[in-house]
């Protein structure tokens, strides 16, 4: 594995100032990685129609992947096994409301209820070197076919079995679990308009019933080529016992049939999670179980991984990266993946905005430095200063840089000249198009972003850094308002369908699927969309036509099709710029840091957020390098 000692380090001081492009950010230090807001679909909005009549399927196999190249994780790759047994200590940053991943407020109740409740597929980990592709394989189900383009059926496993406690007491998981699942997220889940088609004429599922008490059979309202990617998504359906319904409170308690249970929340304080002997994998997990004290500080928690008494550290700013390890040369340091979220600034769109004008939209993403932005809020010239592996990358339009084949290099020659300009920072040729559409004096407008934690802390640096960026050669004079994030910025921004005034920029959901992405944020029916006033596609010019081919990608079968379809999307509307994709956050891999005891950590890969239940099982703890280094 790689330790402190893998790359020569030496002490840096800090910048004092950024130069360049007049950005106005001079002496904002660089920040956290941070994660995705998860609150950002619990408002309730209208979705996208797929085209009557679907694509033939051509295969068998939906495809699903998206794997990306370039593989840059660091740290060991070779898979080991040790004694089983041990506890890993975590960490956890907040309290979780509701336990219940089928009908809670926020995506928080997923990221713990993946540990114990399973999936009826899952993302294939990569294992021993390769990055995840996003291929999916067998969970509960144990194997699935399509005997027509709009049809599944799955066999479940006939040794999965419910936690040992009251009220399932080992009760063997049948059909009828999968139903009760099905029925509660349709009607509850803050997710149900993306998969139940009950709710959303865009969305592919009808309905999910029972065959027998082993065999379920899915029924599609159109052949949908991501199906099988959105079964394994973390975010969507998780399966629960039907003892939810009465038998325990799904939303302060978990009975699982996954790796882990749930044995002890004392609120505010931690979550303990032991290995479940139901589970039907009988030889992992190797863990005896995990600790995650629930410590919202991050100095706190910062402490606490350098005093010995958490095991991981991720998030952390880039001088604490560097700090840590000179502290500690123990420390095992890994790169992740390319990020697949992309943030967008996006526009105000009733009738008499500028911004109906795609040279208005072009402008302002071309007056952004997004190397500088990534380069500062990241910190990495103290990365690459200190010796560190820095990697770069700019999002595309609607497609980040960790989608792989899908994505279109702004900076490659997949691109026209015209086309990269438009990725910036140009500011004369924004000028121009400001000049040619009407507006060479600038623009007088508003400028929404959220100014409290929900994004982290420097998220509103981030957004001042931009507004700086637009003001600083005189094309746009903009006022800043910050939106009550619930009542405000959600109903009336996000929401909004573009009936506000000015530009607003914000957090973006991660699909399974980027075409499940564009469809949602960039179609004018989308549930998220921004594109087209209150849904009109006649609103703004070229939205119809992007509709349409983000229609056939998203039904489309085939690998190769969808990876065309959607880079032919990019080199079709990048001019036109709906959307201006941001430099940060995720233009960069981030670094974790670890406890060089905690074996194969890094050996396994997870896909998106499938980490927990496909690559957290094999870890283990080598007992005799964590009594040698700690004495």
């Amino acid at each position: 594995m790689a330790n402190g000692n893998y790359w020569t380090r030496r002490r840096i001081s800090r910048r004092s100032a950024l130069r360049g492009a007049g950005l106005g950010i001079a002496g904002l230090a660089g920040a956290a990685l941070i994660g995705c807001g998860d609150g950002d679909e619990d408002v309730a909005a209208p979705a996208a129609r797929p085209a009557a009549t679907a694509a033939p399927a051509t295969t068998q196999a939906q495809a699903t992947a998206t794997a990306t190249e370039e593989p840059s994780f660091l740290g060991s790759r070779a898979v080991t096994r040790g004694p089983a047994g041990g506890i890993y200590l975590g960490s956890l940053t907040r309290d979780v409301t509701n336990l219940d991943p089928l009908a809670a407020e926020s995506f928080t109740a997923n990221t713990v209820g993946r540990w114990a409740y399973p999936q009826l597929l899952q993302y294939a980990p990569g294992i021993g070197g390769p990055v995840a592709s996003g291929d999916v394989e067998p969970s509960l189900a144990e194997s699935y076919t399509f005997p027509e383009p709009t049809k599944i059926i799955m066999q479940l496993r006939k040794d999965a079995k419910w936690d040992p406690r009251e009220p399932t007491n080992s009760r063997g998981v049948v059909a009828e679990d999968v139903v009760f699942s099905w029925n509660k997220f349709k009607e509850k889940s803050i997710s149900r308009k993306s998969l139940a088609n009950e709710v959303s004429d865009a969305a592919p599922i009808l309905d999910i019933t029972a065959v027998d008490d082993y065999t379920i059979e899915i029924k599609l309202a159109f052949a949908f080529g991501p199906i099988l990617g959105s079964l394994a998504y973390s975010r969507w359906l998780q399966i629960e016992p039907q003892e939810a319904d009465g038998g325990f409170d799904p939303r302060n308690d978990v009975r699982g049939a996954g790796p882990w249970m749930l044995t002890k929340y004392d609120r505010s304080v931690r979550m303990e999670f032991r290995k479940n002997p139901n589970y039907w994998l009988k030889d992992v997990p190797l863990l005896d179980g995990f600790d995650q004290p629930i410590i919202p500080e991050y100095a706190q928690r910062y402490a606490q991984f350098l005093a010995g008494r958490v095991w991981s550290a991720s998030g952390v700013n880039q001088q604490d990266l560097i700090t840590a390890v000179e502290e500690l040369p123990h420390l095992n340091i890994f790169q992740g993946d390319w990020p697949r979220g992309n943030w967008q600034i996006y526009f105000g769109l009733r009738p008499g905005s500028p911004f109906r004008d795609e040279r208005v939209r072009r402008a302002v993403s071309m007056l952004i430095d997004r190397d500088l932005i990534t380069e500062t809020f990241y910190g990495l010239g103290d990365l690459r200063e200190a010796g560190w592996p820095v990697q770069l990358r700019t999002h595309s339009i609607g497609v980040a840089g960790g989608y792989g084949p899908f994505w279109v290099d702004p900076k490659g020659d997949d691109y026209t000249e015209e086309q990269r300009k438009v990725f910036g920072p140009y500011p004369a040729e924004a000028r121009k198009l400001m000049e040619a559409a009407g507006y060479g004096d600038g623009i007088d407008t508003k400028w929404h972003y959220i100014a409290t934690g929900q994004y982290g802390s420097t998220f509103p640096k981030v957004a001042e850094a931009y507004k700086g960026s637009f003001e600083a050669d005189g094309l746009f004079r903009l006022k800043t308002q910050n939106p009550d994030y619930s009542t405000e910025y959600l109903p009336d921004i996000y929401f909004g369908q573009g009936d506000f005034e000015g530009i607003a920029w914000g957090a973006s959901t991660i699909f399974p699927h980027v075409a499940q992405h564009l469809n949602s944020y960039f179609t004018s029916g989308g549930s998220r969309q921004k594109v087209a006033f209150k849904g009109d596609p006649t609103s703004v010019e070229g939205t119809a036509a992007s509709d349409a081919l983000i229609q056939k990608a998203i039904l489309a079968l085939d690998f190769e099709e969808q990876v065309e379809l959607v880079r032919q999307w990019q080199r079709d509307n990048v001019l036109r710029m709906p959307f201006v994709p941001s430099g940060w956050p995720y233009g960069t891999p981030g670094f974790s840091l670890q406890a060089p005891w905690v074996m194969n950590y890094g050996s396994y890969r997870g896909y998106l957020e499938s980490s927990e239940l496909t690559t957290m099982p094999h870890w283990w703890i080598d007992e005799a390098k964590r009594k040698e280094i700690l004495g």
